[in-house]
């Protein structure tokens, strides 16, 4: 069943915004943090980063440099927005369940960090909610829009 127009576009909507998000941390982030990356490349590749608390400045600057970047959600979020835009745009449903999954996580994660674009991640599933052509379905069967996501 392919999703109406406005519907789909809400669902791209998502999918672009999830990749631009994905993409400012597998790709910007590297590039401000670089100074730190050389080190790890030029100190040896292998076991560079640690899941131990860091004890100095250079350790937590390192640590902070993995963690906004390749351990981020930037690739995940990547991931996650190319299927949604390959689901619209080849008329595939992409369910609201996954919407209210990113809105859980996200509305905790926002208010937690106020200051961050964290806020962006209820937006996305939001626009996958809103383009969900069974949502619509569900609404217009019964005057208003389902009580419980499924």
């Amino acid at each position: 069943m392919r999703p109406p127009p406005t519907r789909a576009r809400f669902s791209r909507a998502a999918g672009w915004t999830a990749i631009a998000l994905g993409a400012v941390h597998t790709v910007v982030a590297p590039y401000e943090n670089r100074e730190q990356w050389k080190r790890a490349i030029d100190d040896g590749w292998w076991r560079s980063f640690s899941l131990t608390r860091a004890k100095t400045v250079p350790e937590l600057r390192r640590s902070e440099a993995f963690w906004v970047s390749a351990g981020s959600f930037g690739v995940p979020m990547l991931a996650l927005g190319s299927y949604i835009v390959w689901s619209s745009r080849n008329g595939q449903r992409v369910p609201r369940w996954l919407g209210w999954t990113l809105v859980a996580w996200g509305v905790p994660t926002a208010t937690a960090l106020p200051g961050s674009p964290a806020w962006v991640i209820p937006a996305i599933g939001g626009l996958v909610v809103l383009g969900d052509p069974a949502h619509a379905a569900a609404a217009s069967r019964t005057g208003d829009a389902p009580e419980t996501p499924r």
